[in-house]
């Protein structure tokens, strides 16, 4: 199915490897079969998001940070966009309305808020809420390997699971090796002002490496007993829950919302990142 899918998306250079194969290139690693993937790479995500932030600047875009987006509503005249201060949140009732500071009038708007994306998105009045799919949060922690020395010099992926593609490894430019990430449902009905200033629970429960141990030596039969750290975690914005048919992006424009100027980007989740580009340049063509 996976070599299938890569074909069917412009991906011609993966080969279907027996585990003897594998594992001659991986004296590590574990394995019946393998897709190996010869144009799998890594990048620096934080050099590539401030190369981004200096394209945007040079080309005169304004960035309005501590600032939040908390709605806005579709009239005769086209979208407005409403805008208060961040920390004029921080405090807020839950539940209680939140007056505009500010109020944008945009030709163009691109809804692509991440985690507050979908939130923001029920906050749009007059915008038929069919379009609009329900949340689903699942937070995804990373363990790293204590040993320097890297056991891999590949990337290794296992089968996907429910709800994400598996606890694989992952070496960075630094040569660290870390495993993630796992699956862990959250609550899906978050209120959105706390979406909004990003109130997510990020912290990465040690204990949690005792699912991560045995889950890795499926494939890593020679991970030591205490070689496993706490790493870092991050929420992603699902639009499909637990047990559910995973879903893809969704690109909205007014083909199908119906409404001039307004582009929404929901579930864009891993690999949101290293899709970032090819998303973009479909926006532009498709609705710039």
């Amino acid at each position: 199915m996976l070599l299938r899918n890569a074909k069917e998306n412009g991906v011609n250079d993966l080969q279907l490897m027996e585990g003897s194969q594998a594992m001659e290139m991986e004296p590590e690693l574990r394995c019946l079969k393998a897709l190996l993937s010869p144009s799998t790479g890594i990048v620096d995500s934080h050099s590539f998001m401030l190369s981004l932030l200096a394209d945007a600047e040079n080309l005169g875009t304004t960035m309005s940070y501590n600032t939040a987006v908390i709605g806005g509503h579709v009239g005769y005249e086209g979208l407005e966009l409403h805008i208060c201060e961040s920390k004029e949140l921080q405090d807020h009732p839950v539940g209680s309305h939140v007056t505009p500071q500010l109020v944008l009038l945009p030709k163009l708007l691109i809804n692509s808020a991440g985690l507050s994306a979908v939130p923001l998105a029920k906050r749009f009045h007059g915008l038929d809420q069919a379009f609009v799919p329900d949340p689903h949060y699942a937070r995804g922690c990373y363990f790293t390997l204590s040993q320097t020395k890297s056991p891999f010099s590949h990337l290794i992926y296992p089968l996907p699971e429910d709800g994400g593609i598996g606890v694989h490894v992952t070496i960075d430019l630094n040569g660290l090796v870390k495993f993630g990430p796992d699956v862990e449902w959250l609550d899906g009905g978050e209120e959105p002002v706390s979406c909004f200033l990003n109130r997510f629970d990020y912290s990465v429960n040690p204990t949690r490496c005792s699912v991560f141990y045995p889950v890795v030596r499926k494939y890593f039969p020679n991970l030591k007993d205490g070689s496993l750290e706490p790493g870092y975690s991050g929420i992603r914005p699902k639009l499909s829950g637990p047990g559910q048919t995973p879903w893809d992006f969704v690109i909205q424009g007014q083909d199908i919302h119906g409404i001039p100027g307004l582009v929404n980007l929901f579930g864009i989740e891993s690999p949101g990142l290293t899709s970032s580009l090819a998303i973009a340049e479909h926006i532009v063509s498709r609705y710039l």
